[in-house]
């Protein structure tokens, strides 16, 4: 009589976890230090931060920029839904920006989830992104456009 039950619930527990799996369109979640004021900002505005062209959150804060390494799913979700920029466009607007002096160095470049983790929960003003399922209670996670990853219109997707 258990093993009918065992296979009951193998049949009906095993689709659901294969096809959390094999979810293509994760969300990307945006994260800063547990300190910070943030809450929610535009997808707009959040451009401006990752462009370095916002510097200091709202309670004069200075941002401290955290990418992914090149090649990565985040990293390609970023520069296609925030910085809106292929990744020759995005190294070439640092090195620009970094030679015309307006601004000190291209963001932190993170090789895992856990190192973005740990650079943003140990910098008052970090600001980064990786998968929301990778997120904890070490960072923040914003609302973009009065959003939240899982919500079923969140607007940056890992694809």
């Amino acid at each position: 009589m258990w093993n009918k039950y065992l296979i009951l619930i193998l049949l009906v527990v095993l689709p659901a976890g294969f096809a959390a799996a094999q979810d293509k369109d994760a969300d990307l979640a945006i994260v800063v230090n547990v300190a910070s004021t943030l809450d929610n900002v535009s997808v707009a505005e959040l451009a401006k931060i990752f462009k370095a062209e916002r510097t200091r959150t709202p309670d004069g804060v200075k941002y401290v920029l955290a990418v992914r390494e090149t090649g990565s799913p985040e990293r390609n979700a970023a520069l296609k839904r925030i910085y809106q920029m292929t990744d020759a466009e995005y190294e070439k607007y640092f090195l620009q920006a970094t030679f015309a002096g307006t601004i000190q160095s291209s963001p932190k470049q993170m090789s895992s989830a856990s190192a973005v983790r740990q650079f943003v929960a140990g910098s008052p003003g970090a600001i980064s992104y990786l998968r929301a399922s990778d997120a904890d209670t070490s960072v923040k996670v914003l609302k973009i456009d009065g959003k939240s990853p899982g919500d079923p219109d969140y607007p940056i997707k890992i694809k």
